[in-house]
């Protein structure tokens, strides 16, 4: 545990020096700080125009548009740089809240609701950016979990502040002044992000040039048909989220009609949930270091069920308030958990559209836990509505939990494999979770001394690592070469789809490392960097008569 810790340590102060992983940082501080004081600037806004129905519906029609847009915007994200994708999320956010703020002073209602959608679904444009630039900024995977776990801080830090400053200002200047002052912010964070440069070139993969944007735009619900693993983890999400939806309504359940509290403890025991979010997610970091993830979204999703359910139960201000921060922290912890292990899951070229899905989700889930919180409570009263709750929630992650360890099986973080995929030279300008995800698909071969292990003339089928022992290269019976740890062969004829050019012999007992032809084109095609230097690879070993 000793090690551990100093290692999550280590990669939060790695994560601290890179500068663009700073500016990322901080350019989402400042976009949640924003989005939360809008949020509640709108709906306080709509409660002055209507009441508390105007209210509820004005904050429902900005998710559902919202929820639409995200992976339609999210395909930006993977068509153009990242950080240039950022910087346009948080352009057209700050035109967006400006034009909202000037609404909600001088517009009529219609109009100013009008805006207040276009602003809402101008937030979704940055979220699947900003996750899905953290892996190209990051140089390894504890980084990158450090990083995620420092977004969620930040996301947070953000809840916190966020409507603290917004009720500040809604004191001095309205909700109109919220917002134009909110569209600074919105400002501060595009220059924040101008400053962010990826080390990592990013390029599109070649079925993008000529695919249409609609073809492009459901990228990650394919992804997710395709594959289980970002499926489950989108699935878990989603419930997570309906559940948040729920809590909205359930903090003024608890305060005026258990607690007895009024209307200020709701805003009490919502600060308490924020305050777990932003444990939870300070907690996290522990996660660095960590080979499998999906035990800690197991128990996270979980933990949530239970402490809502135990909601019911709470006889007190002061229970209520801890047991909501628990349930905050559980939250936290599965944000990083599950995020990394998305990451870790999807196809690098969709991963924005994979965030943006992810983000509908959300909005989605927010919309159904809002809705359906009334309709339990209802049948159930108030306490049977908490106890429903959490124990659908607790049944969701029992069913969940074979697939999720299941993907930790063939997800799982850095191991031997990894140091041995890093040190491949064609591979080792890959992302850190691209090299992750190539570690999970070698399979170890033992070959006796004298065996052949391919034939010059045959079809190639896999990409081999020397781990143990040496190997001969011969071309039409000639030595040509000798391989020995470390050292690999079998791209030729993969990435040239061309017979195997040379024979490669055991010169004694070895062992190797294997990659099927799927998973190793994937990787190196799908980066333009590595893909350059395997060609040159190729180009000097047939000059030499390799493999």
């Amino acid at each position: 545990m000793q090690g551990r810790g100093a290692t999550a340590i280590g990669a939060l102060r790695v994560v601290l020096r890179n500068r663009s992983l700073r500016r990322a940082l901080l350019a989402f501080l400042l976009f949640n700080t924003q989005e939360y004081a809008v949020w509640i600037a709108v709906a306080v806004y709509a409660f002055q125009q209507g009441g508390a129905a105007e209210a509820g519906t004005v904050l429902v029609l900005q998710l559902v548009p919202a929820a639409i847009m995200a992976p339609i915007g999210s395909v930006f994200a993977d068509r153009i740089p990242r950080a240039r994708a950022l910087v346009l999320g948080y352009g057209i956010q700050t035109l967006a809240n400006l034009v909202l703020g000037i609404c909600l002073v001088l517009a009529p209602a219609p109009m100013a609701y009008a805006a207040a959608v276009v602003a809402a679904s101008a937030i979704t444009l940055t979220r699947p950016a900003h996750n899905a630039i953290l892996p190209s900024l990051a140089d390894t995977p504890g980084e990158l979990t450090a990083s995620n776990a420092a977004s969620s801080t930040m996301d947070g830090v953000g809840t916190l502040i966020g409507p603290l400053a917004g009720a500040i200002l809604m004191q001095l200047s309205g909700p109109g002044g919220v917002v134009l002052a909110m569209a600074g912010v919105s400002a501060l964070a595009a220059i924040a992000a101008l400053g962010i440069h990826q080390h990592r070139a990013e390029e599109l993969h070649p079925e993008d040039h000529v695919s249409t944007f609609v073809s492009q735009a459901v990228g990650g619900l394919m992804e997710a048909r395709a594959e289980s693993d970002v499926a489950t983890l989108l699935g878990v999400g989603g419930v997570q989220f309906v559940m948040v939806g729920m809590l909205d309504v359930f903090f003024a359940l608890l305060a005026i009609d258990v607690l007895g509290s009024g209307e200020s403890g709701a805003g009490v025991l919502a600060g308490g949930f924020g305050l777990g979010l932003l444990i939870g997610a300070m907690g996290a970091v522990g996660l660095v270091g960590v080979r499998r993830l999906a035990p800690s979204v197991f128990v996270a999703l979980l933990g949530s069920g239970i402490s809502l359910a135990g909601l019911a139960f709470a006889s007190t201000m002061t229970v209520a308030v801890g047991v909501l921060a628990l349930c905050g922290a559980t939250i936290g912890l599965f944000a990083v958990a599950s995020r990394t292990l998305l990451q870790r899951s999807a196809d690098e070229v969709v991963l924005a559209r994979v965030f943006g899905l992810e983000e509908a989700l959300q909005m989605v889930g927010l919309a159904v836990g809002a809705a359906a919180a009334p309709l339990l409570v209802s049948v159930f009263g108030a306490q049977g509505a908490l106890l429903a709750a959490g124990g659908l929630l607790a049944l969701a992650a029992s069913a969940a939990w074979p697939r999720l360890r299941r993907i930790d099986e063939t997800t799982a973080g850095p191991g031997p494999e990894f140091d041995v995929v890093r040190r491949v030279s064609i591979f080792a300008l890959l992302a850190p979770h691209v090299q992750e995800q190539l570690a999970s698909h070698l399979v170890a071969v033992r070959v006796d001394a004298g065996k052949v292990v391919i034939a010059e003339g045959e079809a190639g089928d896999r990409f081999y690592v020397v781990q143990e022992g040496r190997v001969s290269i011969t071309k039409a019976g000639v030595r040509v070469a000798e391989l020995g740890p470390g050292d690999y062969f079998g791209e030729i004829a993969l990435l040239r789809d061309v017979p195997r050019t040379a024979t490669v012999t055991a010169l004694e007992d070895i062992e190797l490392l294997t990659l099927e032809r799927e998973a190793f084109l994937a990787a190196v095609t799908g980066s333009v960097p590595s893909h350059s230097r395997a060609n040159d690879e190729i180009d000097r070993r047939l000059a030499d008569g390799g493999p």
